[in-house]
């Protein structure tokens, strides 16, 4: 569930580790609501969301973002599915 020495997404400067002023439990904090109402508009994704730990192999992580894009941030916004299903629907080729 941890992202082996080597293959964290951190390392391709594409993901960050947002925190809170307002709260020890980032996933209850306003900055959290903003994030989920937010973040794709600017191109932002939750990247291991908790209902898709089955599909991203990874547990929750709520704080944890990855930039794709605004188009493809709002196509995985909008059909509320986790990036691995969008890779295998239009990057897995």
């Amino acid at each position: 569930y941890v992202a082996s020495p080597g293959f964290s997404e951190h390392q391709t400067g594409l993901s960050f580790d947002i925190g809170s002023t307002t709260s020890n439990v980032f996933a209850k904090s306003r900055e959290y609501e903003w994030m989920q109402e937010n973040a794709y508009k600017f191109g932002f994704i939750l990247r291991f969301p908790s209902k898709y730990v089955n599909i991203t192999g990874f547990n929750t992580e709520p704080w944890h973002y990855r930039y794709v894009g605004v188009d493809i941030a709002t196509y995985i916004h909008e059909h509320n599915i986790p990036f691995e299903k969008y890779y295998a629907l239009f990057l897995d080729n």
